[in-house]
């Protein structure tokens, strides 16, 4: 089985590849915050508040619509896995972080930042219960999982590992994020259907 891959040490293999994106994004933030200090002749603390409000916005709404794009470009539903259990953390994270988007609307509200602020803040609940609580399916562009679409010939094979084999491993053709992505947990009532969808589409791609 050629889709089929077991062993792949690639470059992104064990989170290491997010680990640099982290590692990029946070210095990206920290250079953009000088600037912003430097720009508006603020303190470092509200540079920081800026380079957030100036990238954070942005990136929410390239979110939204690359998921409205990726919901659209599915095609007809192959295999439904159902709803992937949501993480606890992640929903008390989201919680937390409402409370705190409300605070801020009456923090510095004289200058707006306050409101920019807690606009930021709310829309990360926004994006982490979408990424976490969106279902795993096998459609007929891809499989679609965390609130995004891993188109067939973006996938060049996927592993099982896990307690008895039950979490299906996708391993990335695209260029800046090559290799193992995050284990997707599959019923195990349904991992040979997952299989043989899987082989059969990745296979047709190649």
């Amino acid at each position: 089985m050629k889709a089929e891959i077991n062993e792949i040490p690639g470059k992104w293999e064990n989170g290491k590849g997010d680990s640099l994106i982290l590692i990029g994004l946070v210095v990206l933030q920290g250079i953009l915050a000088l600037l912003s200090s430097y720009f508006f002749q603020t303190s470092l603390g509200d540079g920081i508040i800026y380079a957030g409000i100036i990238s954070g916005y942005p990136l929410f709404f390239w979110f939204l619509i690359s998921w409205i794009r990726s919901l659209r470009s599915c095609g007809s539903t192959l295999l439904d896995c159902r709803r992937t259990r949501i993480e606890p953390a992640l929903v008390l994270l989201a919680v937390l972080l409402l409370p705190a988007a409300v605070l801020s609307f009456f923090v510095s509200a004289e200058s707006g930042l306050g409101i920019l602020m807690g606009g930021l803040l709310l829309t990360t609940p926004v994006i982490i219960l979408i990424c976490s609580s969106e279902r795993l399916q096998i459609v007929e562009n891809g499989v679609w999982h965390h609130g995004m679409l891993f188109k067939w010939d973006e996938i060049a094979g996927y592993s099982w590992t896990g307690d008895a084999n039950s979490q299906l491993v996708l391993q990335s053709s695209k260029r800046f994020f090559k290799g193992a992505g995050p284990p997707l947990s599959v019923p195990p009532e349904l991992k040979e259907a997952v299989n043989e969808l899987l082989q059969k589409h990745i296979q047709a791609g190649s």
